[in-house]
């Protein structure tokens, strides 16, 4: 929520900085976009009361998953530079998930710094690091405070995303509508009249 929150606004801010309107977003060009809800979904099953009926095994499984379909995402839109920069950001974080055992280690300071230190070792998608965790510099180590909205750990692969979906979004808003064929009447030689039908 955090990541998506920031992104979102700071694509809306680039954006408007930079003369764009906010209706040329659905000109939008991304291929098989659908994926990313397939993601989004995954984590939302794994991650909630049916995934604790599934067991934990199956819920590793499906946040594995999820990132490897961002990824494909990714590698089907490899002439955006923002989706690049935002699958790599998703890279990052699924290799410090697959390493720490389906887990994305937070280190206790930066969750006691947003005020979410949990009791356990694991709460929902996060886990507590360790001496015993893994790329230590990939997992959530950085911290928006306590006291402010929305207050949560980050990585370095959130800032990544973030600012990955802020070119996109600033992008479309401000990139020229394609015309469509034929909407503009073809230019007439010179001296020579437009014929009426």
């Amino acid at each position: 929520m955090l990541v998506l929150l920031a992104a979102l606004v700071l694509g809306l801010a680039v954006g408007y900085a930079r003369g764009g309107r906010l209706e040329n977003i659905r000109h939008l060009e991304l291929r098989c976009a659908w994926l990313i809800l397939v993601a989004l979904a995954l984590q939302l099953v794994a991650f909630s009361p049916l995934g604790n009926r599934l067991g934990s095994a199956a819920v590793i499984a499906l946040h594995l998953v999820s990132y490897a379909v961002l990824l494909a995402f990714g590698g089907l839109n490899l002439r955006s530079p923002g989706v690049v920069l935002a699958a790599s950001g998703a890279a990052l974080n699924g290799l410090a998930i697959a390493v720490n055992g389906g887990y994305m280690p937070a280190t206790r300071s930066a969750l006691s710094s947003a005020g979410r230190l949990y009791a356990s070792d694991t709460d929902n998608n996060s886990r507590i690091a360790d001496a015993h965790t893994r790329l230590r510099f990939l997992c959530d180590m950085f911290a928006v405070p306590h006291g402010v909205p929305l207050a949560n750990v980050f990585s370095l692969g959130d800032v990544f995303v973030t600012i990955g979906v802020a070119i996109v979004l600033g992008g479309a808003m401000n990139a020229q509508p394609k015309r469509e064929q034929g909407s503009e009447a073809r230019p007439h030689p010179a001296g020579e009249p437009a014929r009426r039908s």
